[in-house]
């Protein structure tokens, strides 16, 4: 096992590394941990420029791939990522690599969005925090609790993204701060173990106001050329009685 240290004033990458030879089973693991401090200057200088402006964090985990430590194997990718940015802006994604990127730059919404919120992703979405965890398994990433957070909204994802392919199939809800604190307490309130489906049926359902503003994407298709449908979803109906009192004891006979 090897250990590794790479710093400049944009990031510091530390890890351990293990290759695993053998006649056509060759891998290689890597742990490693990533600490940001300009996440837009790091990727500036890996030649990804003009993807990203600013965020400070976070990302770490484990990344495993078939063949040589100095090749990534994409269609045999595997591991767990964790991320946590603050403070930045998605730009236009370019080619190459920072593409995956695109995924959570949501540039193709503003035309299924109403106006007053087109401004928001129309060049690029500035967050103030950015939180979830990724599983990548055969070059393929998946995740259920991913949130960013904005001035004026708040986003939460769930599904997929074929890297290899660089397709994608993702279920996308967009919270506006329609008043004081209510993106916040959407983006505070979503629990990984319990999905997004589950999110809109308990916490939207106390929140009419918040429901009827709140917009929800399918998005397939390419990263370059995403297919966006709405989600038309009905809020209209009697609120159930999420905390129904504990039953009364039955009398003793």
């Amino acid at each position: 096992m090897s250990r590794f240290a790479v710093s400049n004033p944009a990031a510091q990458l530390s890890g351990t590394g293990q290759w695993q030879p053998g006649a056509g089973r060759q891998r290689m693991v890597m742990d490693f941990k990533l600490e940001l401090a300009d996440s837009g200057a790091m990727l500036e200088r890996l030649g990804q420029g003009g993807t990203l402006r600013g965020g400070r964090g976070r990302m770490s985990g484990q990344l495993s791939w078939a063949g040589s430590p100095l090749s990534l194997h994409i269609p045999s990718l595997e591991g767990r990522i964790s991320l946590s940015l603050d403070a930045g802006q998605f730009l236009k994604a370019g080619p190459g690599a920072a593409r995956l990127l695109s995924v959570l730059n949501l540039q193709a919404l503003p035309r299924r969005l109403l106006l007053d919120f087109r401004d928001l992703f129309q060049e690029g979405f500035a967050f103030d925090n950015v939180t979830g965890d990724v599983n990548i398994a055969d070059g393929v990433a998946s995740t259920n609790n991913l949130r960013m957070r904005g001035v004026q909204a708040a986003v939460l994802m769930e599904g997929k993204a074929d890297i290899a392919r660089e397709t994608q199939d993702l279920r996308v809800l967009v919270v506006p701060e329609i008043n004081a604190g209510t993106a916040s307490l959407a983006y505070a309130v979503i629990n990984p173990a319990v999905g997004l489906g589950s999110f809109l049926a308990q916490m939207f359902l106390r929140r009419p106001l918040m429901a009827a503003s709140t917009r929800e994407f399918h998005v397939q298709g390419s990263w370059a050329d995403p297919k966006v449908e709405r989600v038309e979803r009905r809020f209209d109906a009697p609120l159930p009685d999420l905390d129904p009192p504990a039953a009364a004891s039955a009398p003793r006979q």
